[in-house]
């Protein structure tokens, strides 16, 4: 995840004392048959960390062929203190993180488009609590996006806060699913808004889901969250694409059918046809922000790992479904290169779900990536 262990923490918690409900249920909520229709690649992407040692990941992004990079933005970081024209860059309150500002002019550079989510909440706009509390003001995130959109004229395409349906990225979930896709649809709303008046072609990308939830204090399903992404007067909130991480453990088959709880890989066109339900009139298309299978070894939260040949295989597969299903616009596999070896008394903390090694070297996902359709470029 942008903030690996926030999701890993989140997936132990689920793939855990409640695998059996989130694993084995094989009840079907709604009929899922494979899309038809012309073959269209999405723009291929890698989320993760811009850097390696010293040195940018972009030459080799390029040298793979790939359209996109996605990274993320702490709204906490850049606005330790309330900006007096908290729409403006340049108030002096504002801390633009060098290393982002480095990440996308190198992108640019090399011919890729930076996309960035938005996360993590400051102190004096939730009252003192932390980073993952929703501030009590819409507006007060919706003048830092519009901050942000003028900051960094390179980013075109923004994502609006990065898994909100987990309480380690979004606070206060609970309420049987309702509370924090109540919250959120207020933020996006704003957001969309505030972004679209400062730049008239900027893309705000809603969602950022991930893959399973409760609908306890702890988690909201997917499901559950886009069926409550709604503003106070009933309607639903404004966006141009729709961002899932549909992490997987099943076999990819879009004629798999959907799960309770889950909205995986494998049901990517029940979203389509539940967001062609819910916004009729945008025919959304989704960007797929995090993506992949881990290979050394199960990791804090996702204790599903697959050989580096299945990975490679599974790459393949996941990309060609995507472009015969036509509807995914955008997407990003996550980590280019394996996180550094950690662990704790019980378990790899690390993931390993890069085209390569932490050493450096090539797994045969590297190859497998390189091979496919580089997709539409979105660098506008």
């Amino acid at each position: 995840m942008p903030a690996v262990v926030r999701g890993s923490i989140l997936r132990v918690l689920l793939l855990g004392g409640v695998a059996g409900l989130l694993l084995g249920a094989a009840a079907r909520v709604e009929p899922a048959q494979p899309a038809s229709g012309k073959v269209r690649p999405p723009s291929k992407c890698v989320n993760g960390a811009p850097l390696r040692g010293r040195r940018t990941i972009f030459p080799e992004l390029r040298a793979l062929g790939t359209r996109v990079w996605a990274g993320g933005l702490s709204w906490a970081g850049a606005a330790p203190t309330r900006p007096a024209d908290a729409s403006s860059p340049d108030d002096p309150a504002y801390a633009w993180p060098a290393s982002i500002t480095r990440a996308v002019s190198a992108a640019r550079a090399n011919g890729i488009e930076p996309v960035l989510n938005v996360s993590s909440f400051p102190s004096w706009a939730n009252g003192g609590r932390g980073e993952a509390w929703a501030p009590a003001e819409p507006q007060d995130f919706a003048d830092f996006m519009a901050a942000a959109v003028r900051e960094y004229p390179q980013v075109r395409r923004w994502i609006i806060i990065s898994e909100p349906g987990s309480f380690y990225s979004f606070r206060p979930q609970g309420g049987n699913g309702r509370t924090a896709p109540h919250l959120y649809a207020g933020l996006l709303d704003a957001a969309y808004g505030a972004m679209h008046a400062a730049r008239r072609d900027v893309v705000v990308i809603g969602g950022g889901l991930h893959p399973y939830g409760l609908n306890d204090q702890y988690t909201t399903a997917p499901d559950t969250f886009i069926a409550n992404m709604v503003l106070p007067n009933g309607r639903r909130p404004r966006l141009d694409l729709f961002a899932i991480n549909p992490y997987t453990e099943r076999r990819l088959d879009l004629a798999l059918p959907k799960r309770p709880l889950r909205v995986d890989f494998d049901d990517l066109d029940w979203l389509a046809r539940r967001l062609d339900r819910l916004w009729p009139r945008r025919h959304l298309r989704i960007f797929v922000d995090e993506f992949g299978w881990n290979t050394e070894h199960e990791a804090l939260g996702w204790l599903y790992f697959v050989p580096r040949k299945k990975q490679a295989t599974n790459l393949r597969k996941a990309y060609a479904l995507a472009a015969k299903f036509g509807r995914v616009d955008t997407m990003c596999w996550f980590q280019l290169y394996d996180a550094p070896p950690e662990r704790n008394s019980n378990q790899w903390l690390n993931w390993t779900s890069g085209l390569r090694q932490w050493n450096g070297v090539r797994k045969p996902a590297w190859r497998a990536f390189a091979q496919v359709p580089r997709g539409p470029s979105r660098l506008g």
